[in-house]
């Protein structure tokens, strides 16, 4: 088995083959959550008990990276396109795409003669995993 280096990071809004282009990371984290369902009682001996099935199914990321263009920083800053199909594509490992929110964005000073930005996008609904 290889390793993945996963050096690529691409966020387009919409699918990555027809979608834009919004962000190219320089630095990223992906977070699956899959919340257990609870059901401890009394009678467990204080041990906690979880069902098989999952709760609520997330997924987080977080972008640091350099602007193509305004179009991150027209979305926050309007207030509108907040929640869209978007595609992280992560380069040799594969694509997580669904519906997500445009948490937060934040500009920083120049990195040779471009503008950084940190981003945060939250899922919302279903999203779907794409082996690469």
């Amino acid at each position: 088995m290889a390793f993945q280096n996963g050096r690529t990071v691409k966020v387009y809004q919409g699918s990555s083959a027809t979608g834009t282009l919004i962000a190219g990371a320089r630095t990223k984290s992906l977070t699956i959550n899959n919340e257990p369902i609870d059901v401890t009682t009394d009678d467990a001996s204080g041990f906690r008990t979880l069902l098989s099935d999952v709760a609520t199914k997330s997924v987080d990321v977080s972008v640091e990276g350099l602007l193509f263009d305004d179009a991150v920083l027209s979305i926050a800053a309007n207030g509108t396109g907040l929640l869209a199909e978007h595609t992280l594509d992560i380069e040799g490992i594969g694509e997580i795409n669904g519906d997500f929110f445009l948490n937060s964005f934040e500009s920083g000073a120049e990195y040779n003669g471009s503008i950084t930005f940190t981003a945060s996008l939250q899922s919302s609904g279903a999203y779907t995993y794409t082996a690469g």
